[in-house]
């Protein structure tokens, strides 16, 4: 039923509406009229065509105090899939007051920069539901903020047109006040969002000068943590203080001190939070951590913060698994692989670099010969890159002579696939090998 209204929605409304996002019927004191209404106030937005989704389900788990979070993500991607909403918003009943929620596909898909936590949560009173004439024009801009960040463009229209929207947002909410009928209580989930928005708008030409202004939202939110309900929320906005320095630090590599170490330590307070009974969060934080100790290593030579890259690594990979995640998990094994090789290389051990072997091995469970010959290949390199360094690092032929095989069988594929770019690169390493071993 609610897949059919949908449809009959966007046939409405294509020629204007770019994102479509899907209410979940709100697990509140009011049955199903909130959410409705919610629905409601978000279709003044021309560029959203809104479902209301109100399929009777139990929505228990979105008690986020429960060990439930898989079945958060596991019901909300079957909504996704079956409506093909561009995000999901979830309300659910806390105190008194509704937590709003933003879903959406592939939230936590590595490798990936900026990205919406599922925890990521911002509260508002109830009365702002049951009648939505209490809902100040700032705070309804907050939350179409909110929605277009957390949505990831898959048009060049609807990238150009949420970047639009997103500076629009950020400019006049600038310019607005808190509203009189809003406690205190809810300003640290609103600090945060806020500053979430910002830095979605400010990422790709960011400077010092909105550094300062996101990092501020970010930091009165925390100078008020006292006034939210869980340590979880808190985890969230050092998350989203970690992506403000990491994404700084990205701008600016040679600027190291200024942006690293703090990104390191903003995540690292966020994983206090954000622990293993929320494993995406902790494995993607993991993940973040990985890429920001391996620059560091890369800028101080630190042996200790090379074997902490890998370390996060291995966090990341329990988290995503073969079975559940085969693409983010190939990511994190092509990414051990080269931080073992590394770790190899600076220690001189061979066991390391074989560690490396295994875990590039690993990825080509996911890319085989038949089906993708030409990774399967690049893959073959790297292997055959390992054992030409240990064999000259052992002065062994017989290393040498694997690396040799490993080689023949890329340039093998390269030539069948008319990839003569790549043929011409494999040869140069045989002739070395060649040059080598005569």
């Amino acid at each position: 039923m609610a897949l059919s209204i949908f449809k009959s929605l966007r046939a409405k409304a294509e020629s204007v509406a770019l994102f479509r996002v899907a209410v979940i019927a709100f697990e509140d004191n009011c049955s199903i009229n909130c959410g409705r209404r919610f629905a409601d106030l978000l279709k003044k937005n021309i560029q959203f065509e809104v479902l209301f989704f109100n399929e009777p389900f139990s929505k228990t788990f979105l008690n986020l105090q429960g060990r439930n979070f898989f079945d958060f993500i596991d019901r909300g991607n079957r909504i996704l899939y079956n409506t093909q909403a561009d995000i999901l918003v979830w309300g659910y009943e806390e105190e008194g007051n509704i937590r709003l929620n933003f879903q959406i596909k592939n939230q936590y898909t590595i490798p990936n920069r900026l990205s919406f936590s599922l925890l990521d949560s911002i509260f508002l009173p109830l009365n702002y539901f049951t009648d939505t004439s209490n809902f100040a024009d700032s705070i309804l801009k907050l939350i179409n903020g909110i929605i277009l960040a957390a949505i990831i463009p898959t048009t060049e229209e609807q990238k150009t047109e949420r970047q639009r929207l997103l500076k629009k947002i950020v400019s006049d909410l600038a310019q607005s006040s808190v509203p009189n009928n809003l406690s205190r209580e809810f300003m640290p989930y609103i600090m945060h969002m806020l500053g979430k928005i910002s830095l979605y708008n400010a990422a790709q030409s960011i400077n010092n000068d909105n550094i300062k202004v996101i990092q501020n939202l970010f930091k009165d939110a925390l100078n008020n943590k006292q006034s939210m309900r869980l340590p979880i929320y808190y985890g969230c906005i050092y998350n989203s203080l970690g992506q403000l320095f990491e994404t700084a630090f990205l701008h600016n590599k040679t600027a190291s001190s200024d942006y690293l170490k703090p990104a390191i330590s903003a995540y690292q307070q966020a994983q206090k939070c954000l622990n293993r009974n929320y494993p995406y969060d902790f494995g993607m934080i993991s993940y973040h951590l990985a890429l920001l100790h391996f620059e560091l290593w890369k800028f101080t030579q630190d042996l200790q913060a090379l074997r902490d890259a890998v370390s996060k690594l291995r966090e990341a990979e329990k988290v995503y698994s073969l079975a559940q995640f085969p693409q983010s998990w190939s990511a994190i094994e092509n990414l051990l692989g080269y931080y073992l090789t590394s770790l190899g290389l600076s220690t001189k051990s061979a066991t390391i670099m074989n560690l490396a072997i295994e875990c590039y091995k690993n990825r080509q469970k996911i890319y085989d010969q038949p089906e993708h010959p030409f990774e399967w290949a690049q893959i073959q390199e790297e292997i055959g890159k390992i054992y030409y360094l240990l064999g000259k690092q052992d002065e062994d032929e017989k290393l040498m002579s694997e690396a040799k095989n490993y080689y023949l069988s890329a340039q093998a594929i390269y030539q069948e696939l008319n990839a003569k770019k790549a043929a011409v690169e494999t040869q140069k390493m045989l002739t070395k090998i060649a040059d080598y071993i005569d």
